[in-house]
């Protein structure tokens, strides 16, 4: 537990301090974008102090989302289309409310709920990873997982900190056979996310097919038949779908539409079309690099640089994320490529007409397992340093293009 504490530790604040130190540099170079803030946070959410200096010290935290989650922690669904950002999160930032903060405080707790469960997170992982591949593999799973480029997300006002606690929490009760405790925080992720659903899936297969520690296998192993027989506490993962049923609930008797999750994503120009990313991104990669060679001069003068390189990095982390599920595949236990697989099935699922992969760089943070194939790569051909060395500019770069309002993660 030391290790993993001290580790967790080290990994997170280390990857922070350079978050802080671009993030920082970012606005005392290119100043602040006034227009970019008048047309994703006119009510100036990200940057509430009168005083320039604490406002400084808080963006690196607070762009993009940040400004939903934070109006949704002080007003509650005032719109329907924030349905799309689960509850959770914004509730626990508007606890700051009920402890009688003043005016900003809600953007500092905000931070301070992020970074406790990152670093929780990151515990967590440890701990799991040292039971399915040994201590050594754990910490350098840790260390990557905090240097990599999309986790600047960890200490902002985003969600995904929360998240990947609980996911990672839920598997490992599961992993110890704690399945009332595996299904309870699994309803806490689904009420989180709009994908904690799924965690019903690999908790069913952790179920059947183990590793688990609270019983021997009734059958040999088997990746096809279940080495598990039912039994009555499998009835603890029914908790799951509960989290989001509960927020349904909270939305029929408040705004009279519990749907509005799901069906206002095309306030957002996400569309559903199963697996649709993967061609449309690979297509958007070939204008990309049509504009780049100046070989149309009509798409050249329509398609930015900042908009070929997104789409060009975002199909790279597809591509990186198929390679690395593979590896899931072959090392892992089933139900951790299942979640990152179906994690990876969802987040192409749902394409915009201008960017068919957005986000999917930020949404694979989530997919865990796929960063143990990582670490576990990394370690067996001693590349842990070479893969933080390269992550570490790539992470200080992120940070620049989120501050500056150029490029959401």
């Amino acid at each position: 537990r030391r290790l993993a504490l001290r580790d967790a530790l080290g990994a997170f604040f280390s990857s922070r301090a350079l978050v802080w130190a671009a993030g920082i540099a970012a606005v005392l170079i290119f100043g602040w974008d006034h227009a970019a803030t008048a047309k994703y946070d006119h009510a100036h959410l990200t940057a509430p102090f009168s005083e320039t200096l604490p406002n400084l010290l808080v963006s690196p935290a607070a762009r993009w989302d940040s400004a939903w989650y934070l109006s949704i922690a002080r007003t509650g669904y005032v719109l329907q289309l924030q349905t799309v950002f689960f509850p959770l999160y914004p509730a626990l930032i508007a606890l700051s409310g009920a402890l009688g903060g003043g005016h900003g405080l809600d953007i500092l707790f905000g931070i301070l709920v992020s970074a406790a469960c990152a670093v929780a997170a990151l515990y967590l992982l440890h701990r799991l990873v040292s039971l399915e591949l040994g201590t050594r593999i754990a910490r350098n799973t840790v260390w990557i997982f905090a240097w990599l480029p999309v986790a600047l997300v960890l200490s902002a006002v985003y969600s995904e900190a929360l998240f990947l606690m609980l996911v990672i929490g839920s598997f490992y009760a599961a992993r110890r056979g704690r399945w009332g405790v595996a299904g309870l925080v699994g309803a806490l992720a689904a009420a989180t996310r709009n994908n904690g659903i799924v965690m019903v899936v690999p908790l069913l297969l952790l179920y059947l097919y183990g590793p688990r520690a609270d019983r021997e296998p009734d059958r040999p192993p088997s990746r096809f038949f279940p080495r598990h027989r039912l039994r009555p506490d499998i009835l603890w993962i029914a908790l799951v779908p509960v989290g989001l049923l509960a927020y349904m609930v909270y939305l029929k008797l408040t705004i009279g539409h519990p749907f509005d999750p799901f069906s206002h994503q095309i306030h957002w120009g996400r569309r559903f079309v199963p697996l649709g990313g993967i061609p449309l991104g690979a297509w958007s990669v070939g204008k990309a690099a049509v504009a780049a060679l100046g070989l149309d001069p009509k798409l050249t003068s329509h398609v930015t640089v900042t908009g070929q390189m997104r789409h060009v990095v975002e199909f790279a982390f597809f591509l990186l994320a198929v390679a690395l599920l593979r590896l899931c595949w072959k090392r892992l236990p089933i139900a951790y490529t299942a979640f990152a697989a179906i994690g990876l099935a969802l987040a192409v699922s749902v394409p915009t007409d201008t960017d068919p992969l957005k986000s999917l760089p930020r949404f694979t943070l989530t997919m865990f397992p796929l960063w143990i194939a990582l670490g576990l790569w990394a370690t067996e051909r001693r590349r842990v340093r070479q893969v933080i060395a390269i992550s570490a500019p790539l992470l200080a770069a992120m940070t620049l293009l989120f501050v500056s309002w150029t490029w959401p993660p």
